[in-house]
């Protein structure tokens, strides 16, 4: 998977839980199968084989134009993504 695609979808999962915050329980995990680069909103209680698992809220920040508000933390997430080595 490209780096950024792997970027790209991290954040688009991430924007879904914000827009859906109350939805999830506190401990809410972005999983990722690191077969196929699939990811998904996932249960903290979620412990799948092949699987990584990052807390969502390691990857979101205050806004700063808009205080109160949760954005995605891009720097948090091209972080993580660093963690995966893609060949582009």
């Amino acid at each position: 998977m490209d780096t950024k695609l792997f970027i790209n979808r991290a954040a688009d999962l991430v924007k879904e839980y914000i827009a859906e915050e109350e939805a999830y329980t506190d401990n809410v995990q972005l999983q990722i199968n690191t077969l196929t680069w699939d990811m998904e909103i996932a249960d903290p209680e979620n412990d799948l084989p092949d699987c990584d698992y990052y807390p969502m809220m390691d990857l979101v920040k205050m806004s700063v134009e808009n205080p109160g508000q949760w954005v995605p933390d891009m720097d948090a997430i091209e972080e993580m993504a660093a963690d995966y080595v893609f060949t582009e």
